[in-house]
């Protein structure tokens, strides 16, 4: 026997109802190679950490496991923002 797959139903969220209004955290993910937690525990203030991220390359932007976009740093005064690129 088969189960039969799930349809998953997407209802429209109105941007007046309470659930619009909850809060949510995003994410913005780097990519590091080899960090080990030998790293972790050697890390110190000042310590500048390689990236396989390259500049100018769009980063995920996730809300716990469900990626929502594609998105950039940008400067914006004294803080670092995230743009977004494109929906996933």
């Amino acid at each position: 026997m088969v189960a039969a797959p799930q349809r998953v139903i997407h209802a429209p969220i109105a941007l007046g109802s309470a659930i619009a209004g909850l809060p949510i955290e995003l994410d913005v993910a780097v990519p590091v190679r080899e960090f080990r937690v030998r790293n972790l525990l050697a890390l110190e203030v000042g310590q500048v950490i390689e990236t396989r991220w390259v500049q100018g390359e769009d980063l995920p932007l996730s809300a716990g496991d469900v990626q929502l976009a594609w998105s950039e740093f940008e400067l914006v005064e004294t803080a670092l923002a995230v743009r977004l690129t494109r929906l996933a």
